[in-house]
């Protein structure tokens, strides 16, 4: 279990000392429009390249795209709004992929800082991202970057992820079929500030959402359904741990799907909420049901200690008034290697430990 979910970051660690890129110069396909406040707006064509309206725009313009198939793998290292007009403008993998030119092949789009000068207020909104190798939307060092009304679509790792980033919110989106990891992540951060996860759909995942070493993440209002995992919260053995995340009012039903075990995922099947570790975590208010399966750690909401060789029992983590039915094996597990988890006020029926209900 050292590697369950531990280093899935894999080449994003490389992004931090890399130089900016700088493109071919060519022109760009693009229409500018005078904005208020110095802002343009640059209207990009089907066919023609996003990447050579970022690279021309100022910070804090928009770029617009029409209906229509555009090149992914767009390299965003400004304050920017990518924005479609919905599920109808689409980005897919193309012959370009300046994502790659940075360090980060098989992404939609990129958007990469510095540790010392994260990426701020970025924005992508009503737009696809599919087929991609990776990931369809990946923040790195960011802060306030914004992923809403977004369709992320059969992508290799992650739908929309975000790492060792703070502020970010990721609303309203619809992520199906993220292959190996998680339609949904954020990790690696000692302090997401209030990193928040709402209003999202996500099924047909690995996980719906997964928290990997990270504080202070706000999840509420989200449906995670038909994955194999609903939500998934790891301390990873990792300096500081993972906690102090709010998860409520979520619908986590029908988890069932079987995910075989593959480097660094374990199995995974029928699980609601899994805490592999974790601190200080409240879950509140969450309807968790149908969550069926037979491995160790299924059922409704399931503790665990975090992953080897720390061990770290999941602790102070409080489960309270959820509505967690029809779980099998159970609907509360608690296997945390700690007396210090409350369990107060659930609507359920069985449990391990008995006496959690």
């Amino acid at each position: 279990m050292r590697r369950t979910f531990a280093a899935s970051l894999g080449a994003v660690v490389a992004v931090a000392g890399l130089a900016a890129f700088t493109p071919a110069a060519g022109q760009a396909s693009t229409i500018v429009t005078p904005s208020v406040e110095r802002a343009r707006v640059h209207v990009v064509k089907p066919g023609h390249s996003i990447q050579k309206a970022v690279n021309k725009a100022r910070p804090g313009d928009v770029i617009q795209l029409k209906a229509g198939h555009y090149d992914g793998g767009v390299l965003v290292r400004k304050r920017l709004t990518i924005r479609g007009v919905g599920n109808k403008t689409v980005l897919r993998p193309g012959k370009k992929d300046h994502c790659a030119k940075a360090g980060q092949p098989g992404m939609g789009i990129c958007v990469l800082g510095h540790a010392k000068h994260p990426v701020k207020d970025v924005t992508i909104k009503k737009l696809s991202v599919r087929n991609f190798k990776e990931t369809g939307v990946l923040g790195y060092y960011t802060d306030r970057l914004t992923v809403e009304h977004v369709l992320a679509k059969k992508n290799g790792e992650y739908g929309i992820a975000e790492f060792r980033s703070t502020r970010g919110r990721f609303v309203h989106n619809w992520v199906e079929r993220s292959g190996e990891h998680a339609g949904l992540y954020v990790g690696d951060i000692a302090n997401a500030r209030g990193t928040v996860v709402a209003g999202n759909h996500a099924s047909g995942n690995a996980m719906g959402l997964l928290i990997r070493h990270a504080r202070h993440v706000k999840v509420w209002g989200n449906s995670f359904v038909r994955n194999c995992t609903g939500i998934t919260l790891v301390d990873d053995g990792q300096r500081g741990g993972q906690g102090n995340n709010a998860i409520w009012k979520n619908d986590v039903s029908k988890n069932n799907r079987v995910c075989k075990p593959h480097d660094p995922v374990p199995a995974l099947h029928g699980t609601g909420i899994l805490l592999f570790g974790g601190d200080h975590n409240t879950i509140k208010k969450n309807k968790v049901k149908w969550n069926r399966g037979k491995l160790p750690y299924s059922g409704g909401i399931v503790l665990f200690p975090g992953v080897p060789p720390q061990n770290r029992p999941a602790a102070h983590n409080l489960i309270k008034a959820n509505h967690v039915r029809g779980n099998a094996p159970y609907d509360l597990v608690d296997k945390s290697g700690s007396r210090t988890n409350r369990f107060h006020g659930n609507h359920c029926k069985t449990s391990k430990p008995r006496g959690l209900c």
